[in-house]
């Protein structure tokens, strides 16, 4: 594989080489993960102040990848080890042997992901739908992105609110966790729901000059998209239920 991986500020040159923009057509693109979360009353407050903190502190953090192809993109999460210091959170990094995988053909628009549902994982098969972009028509930038970035928002298939900053200069409609559908690579995105939201900001580019292979997950239960909501819709239950005993128990 041919790759020239290129820091953030090193892909401000992509702006003004518009035949090296047309050329890129495989690669990956690395994103900081960082989830936030409220804490209700339930915990201790010495508890959720030391949480609070660690978030802050961007110890929670992750890496993950987003490989692209011309017809194709998957992104998941890299391990720990492989993150350059990041993801140091101990109990926070549980489970990362079989990460969720996003992948979306955009030959055939279907979604093929394999995403974890407490301690079981599946495969989930549904039709891709982008999200309906509204594209803001005013040039809103990113001051922490050295790349001309134009301001879109969304609510995805799932309910999620998303804020998502994209780049014409990366002419590859791609981006974190199976979301694309822009006239440009992804570079900064939230997604948020219910006072929880992740964010995902571009890292580094490596392009390719040979057209990568992404494989389609196929190691575990095959599901459509009611099943597993149905699936999620039992896992948040059961959580609930042992906060609400947990909860007694210090009562």
């Amino acid at each position: 594989m041919k790759y020239t991986k290129l820091p953030l500020i090193a892909l401000l040159m992509l702006f003004f080489a518009p035949a090296l923009r047309a050329q890129i057509s495989s690669g990956t693109i690395d994103y900081n993960e960082r989830y936030y979360f409220e804490m209700g009353d339930w915990m201790p407050k010495d508890r959720k102040d030391e949480i609070m903190k660690r978030m802050a502190d961007g110890e929670f953090d992750r890496v993950g990848r987003v490989t692209f192809n011309e017809e194709a993109f998957s992104y998941q999460q890299l391990p720990a080890e492989n993150t350059g210091g990041g993801g140091r959170g101990g109990w926070w990094m549980r489970n990362q042997e079989n990460p969720d995988i996003y992948y979306t053909n955009l030959k055939d628009s279907t979604v093929t992901d394999r995403r974890r549902v407490m301690d079981r994982a599946f495969i989930m098969e549904d039709e891709w739908v982008a999200p309906k972009w509204n594209i803001a028509k005013a040039d809103i930038g990113m001051r922490e992105i050295p790349l001309p970035t134009k301001l879109a928002t969304a609510v995805s298939i799932e309910g999620d609110t998303l804020t998502a900053y994209y780049t014409p200069s990366i002419p590859v409609s791609v981006g974190p966790r199976g979301y694309g559908g822009l006239p440009g690579a992804i570079v900064y995105l939230k997604v948020q729901n219910e006072g929880r939201y992740t964010e995902y900001k571009m890292l580094t580019m490596q392009p390719s000059g040979e057209a990568l292979t992404i494989e389609r997950p196929a190691d575990e239960q095959v599901i459509t998209r009611e099943k597993f909501e149905k699936e999620m819709a039992r896992a948040r239950e059961m959580m609930e239920r042992r906060r609400r005993s947990w909860q007694r128990g210090r009562n």
